[in-house]
């Protein structure tokens, strides 16, 4: 009587695990909103930081430029002897000069805030303040 039970019952489990697994797999609506949710408070507290960081990087490369144009524009001057009249005359020779030795630069820098502005150079070499940012 025993061995009958068990071959009437195995069956009846094996169905009973089968409609458990069926409504165990997956994930509620309720679930997925609150997953949402919690990235969206994860997003809207770290994207302060991201933005601050990418002005931060843009700082620090508009620094770099002027340093690299300044830079080119001193040896310019111990070459052909006065300051360059813009940051074109660093990378590109103009017609009739002997004594130029350039290019200065590789590239004209582009402005990291602006890239339809470009550099402006002083009678002293220097880079305009107005062209900076």
């Amino acid at each position: 009587m025993s061995l009958e039970l068990r071959s009437v019952n195995y069956p009846r489990r094996i169905s009973l695990m089968r409609n458990n697994k069926s409504r165990l797999s997956g994930f509620t609506l309720w679930e997925v909103l609150v997953v949402l949710f919690l990235m969206g408070v994860l997003l809207t507290s770290f994207t302060p930081y991201y933005s601050s960081a990418s002005k931060h990087v843009r700082l620090q490369m508009n620094r770099a430029n002027i340093q690299r144009i300044e830079g080119a524009a001193q040896l310019y001057k111990i070459d052909v002897g006065t300051y360059p009249h813009s940051v074109t005359d660093l990378v590109y020779s103009q017609k009739g000069m002997s004594d130029w030795q350039g290019p200065y630069l590789n590239e004209i820098p582009s402005n990291p805030f602006n890239s339809e502005q470009s550099y402006q150079l002083d009678s002293s070499g220097r880079v305009n303040n107005s062209s900076a940012n």
